[in-house]
């Protein structure tokens, strides 16, 4: 049974109003038996979620403020008194400029870019040396696989990466969805007395997994002193939500009312100088309609309750109250900068925003004398200038007639200073840093070398430690992929009943259907199939191939180069997409029996054909013949590897047929010689 099943049944709340509900029934039993009231509970969890709010109160600005920044709405700071964030004042002359230029949102986006490009794809270790263990590590890798793109995994990973680098640490929040699979059958429509449709038809479906991201305003820990998740002893998530989502996730009709969220929205009375507004967009509390608080109680395992509890409460009645989906907590923190005892990270923002702050003080003081200078400021003896009165309304405008008595009282513009370039060197060094604050270069942001960096060498080694500091990030969101993919198999084996199918697209670009059950789930070590980019990237890779290619690694002892090199080649300057187009005669018929391999697991026999070379259809088998997925399939389809090996005779057969053929050709080429030269 699901978890929005158990929801559904036992003790549902009425549709119309949770409140309307009597209380004084126990709500569940402890573990020593000792009865649960629902009004106790409720209490105790909305107590501890008010207390957390308040312990949390100076994180949550800190992250509004990074959003704000990040937003551009720069001229604001956290006020501790009153718990918000409010507009600097303006306390210097209102003609001078407080503009914002904004380096922080392409610092972010260069690190959101490059943190995407990093690689997801896992495989599951089997749990031991047994080949049955083998086959199920198969089928659990190929399940990861088809749940990465059942759950949209790709487009939640950029979100995910962007609410890590804003507040430090993203949640994932793992469940399984009933309304979700294959349709079994329909649950025929309830009707009242009158003939009205009371419920409609209502599809029973096999049930899927899902997951949803969590921000950090949402969740509030048992401590912010205790780093793990497993380590705290429950975490409450509150959330709001609009009440027809409530409706679909638990069949409880509300009346929403109105409720402050966070929102990004338009900033009023931003001011810029010189007397003028500008609209900034930052992170602000809002009022939304329609909406209800939905609070999640989770609890990890322990002594009393070795399952764990979830508990979750709508308006101050609790609509579920039971164990943690298959025993373990399902969220997963995803932080950018963890931090050593404290349970929510830190984002790179908060360390720019005093370098943001320096870097638009300076360029507006740069900006105040561009504009003094065009401003033409004259110098006239007192009575000199007749029509002073109207230059005073207006200034001197292009065009204006400038009338003064004697020429020696002729007015002269003000002569400045050159600005010192200690100024300008000051700004670029304060931009510099903050590229170094974020973990990038001029080489990762607009593909520039620093001043000073001419050499091969110098760049290499600035590439490589751009890499090195962004692959910290992307080893902490590579670690928490990887807990999540946990938390999926655990899912899968509680709520998985009978054997299911899954459509999956395999290396050789063919679709596949795999039959799995429960049981096929046995073990949860996980591992990567790729490095870490960001460590080992693309570039460093064509150079070590070219290196070694120089070194002479991929020729053979006549000093030609292997096919198989040729072919990483392709893959590294030209990629896959492009190396298609290359491909030789012979690339393609190693293509073509590594997909009669494929097909074979399937239960597709191959068959010789006419264009097959031999040679190479032999080599390609005989590989997938010592491999351990054939000791499998002669394991679990026996007639299917006894159909294979004769398939690989078919090939050795033709093979002999033509070596021998040229045998003939060559020996009768001979004999002809021998006569001609006689």
């Amino acid at each position: 049974m699901s978890l929005l099943d158990k929801i559904f049944a036992g003790r549902k709340p009425p549709q119309d109003d949770l409140q309307q509900r009597s209380r004084d029934a126990p709500a569940a039993v402890d573990a020593d038996g000792t009865e649960i009231y629902e009004e106790d509970l409720v209490s105790h969890i909305m107590q501890e979620l008010e207390r957390r709010r308040d312990e949390r109160a100076v994180l949550e600005l800190q992250w509004t403020l990074n959003a704000n920044f990040l937003a551009g709405h720069q001229n604001c700071d956290i006020n501790i008194a009153s718990r918000r964030i409010d507009d600097e004042q303006y306390v210097t002359k209102a003609d001078n400029e407080r503009r914002v230029y904004n380096r922080i949102a392409p610092l972010m986006e260069t690190r959101h870019a490059n943190l995407k490009s990093v690689n997801y794809d896992m495989v599951v270790e089997p749990r031991s040396a047994e080949m049955d263990d083998y086959a199920k590590a198969k089928v659990s890798t190929k399940l990861l696989t088809y749940c990465q793109g059942d759950t949209d995994f790709q487009a939640k990973k950029d979100k995910l990466i962007s609410w890590a680098e804003l507040t430090g640490t993203a949640f994932t929040l793992s469940f399984w969805d009933p309304n979700r699979g294959d349709l079994i059958a329909n649950e025929g429509a309830v009707y009242d007395e009158q003939g009205e449709i009371v419920r409609p038809e209502k599809p029973i479906r096999t049930g899927g997994l899902d997951f949803g991201l969590v921000s950090s305003y949402e969740v509030f820990p048992a401590s912010l002193c205790v780093q793990e998740i497993r380590d705290q002893h429950d975490i409450i998530i509150e959330q709001v939500r609009d009440v027809g989502e409530i409706y679909d996730l638990y069949g409880i009709k509300l009346q929403g009312r109105m409720m402050e969220t966070y929102v990004l929205t338009p900033m009023e009375n931003a001011m810029t100088g010189h007397g003028r507004n500008n609209i900034a967009i930052g992170m602000s509390k809002e009022q939304v309609e329609d909406v209800e608080k939905v609070v999640t109680y989770l609890e990890n395992p322990s002594r009393d309750y070795p399952k764990g509890r979830l508990v979750i409460v709508i308006r101050d009645a609790i609509v579920y109250y039971g164990d943690l989906p298959a025993g373990e907590m399902p969220i997963v923190a995803v932080k950018s900068k963890p931090v050593a005892g404290q349970f929510f990270g830190k984002s790179p923002i908060q360390d720019l925003i005093p370098l943001q702050r320096t870097y638009n003080r300076i360029v507006n003081k740069i900006q105040d004398y561009v504009d003094t200078i065009a401003a033409n400021p004259l110098i006239a003896p007192e009575g000199s200038i007749a029509n002073l009165d109207e230059l005073d309304a207006t200034g001197i405008e292009p065009g204006t007639i400038l009338i003064y008595r004697n020429v020696g009282d002729r007015p002269s513009f003000l002569q400045y200073p050159d600005l010192p370039s200690t100024v300008l060197s000051e700004r670029d060094h304060i931009a510099s840093d903050m590229e170094y604050v974020a973990g990038v270069s001029q080489l990762m942001v607009v593909g520039a070398t620093p001043s000073g960096v001419t050499s091969g060498t110098a760049i290499d080694n600035l590439r490589q430690i751009d890499n090195t500091r962004m692959s910290l990030t992307a080893d902490n969101i590579r670690d928490a992929v990887i807990a999540m993919a946990r938390v999926w198999l655990r899912l899968n084996k509680e709520y998985s009943s009978g054997y299911r199918t899954m459509q999956i697209a395999g290396s050789d670009d063919a679709g596949y259907v795999y039959t799995w059950c429960a049981d096929d789930i046995n073990s949860y070590d996980i591992r990567y199939t790729a490095e870490n980019e960001l460590r080992h990237s693309k570039d460093q890779q064509r150079q070590d191939f070219v290196q070694a290619l120089q070194l002479g690694a991929f020729t053979d002892d006549n000093g030609q180069l292997s096919k198989s090199a040729k072919q990483r080649a392709r893959e590294l300057f030209m990629g896959d997409s492009a190396s298609g187009d290359a491909f030789t005669l012979d690339e393609l018929q190693r293509k073509n029996a590594a997909r009669e391999n494929a097909f074979l697991d399937q239960g597709v026999v191959p068959e010789r054909y006419r264009y097959d070379d031999d040679a190479i259809h032999l080599e390609e088998h005989k590989k997938y013949a010592l491999s351990m997925d054939y000791r499998l399939l002669r394991k679990a389809m026996p007639q299917y590897a006894a159909a294979f090996d004769a398939h690989i005779d078919a090939h050795e057969q033709a093979l002999a047929q033509k070596q021998n053929a040229m045998m003939q050709q060559m020996l009768a080429a001979q004999g002809g010689a021998a006569q001609n030269g006689q």
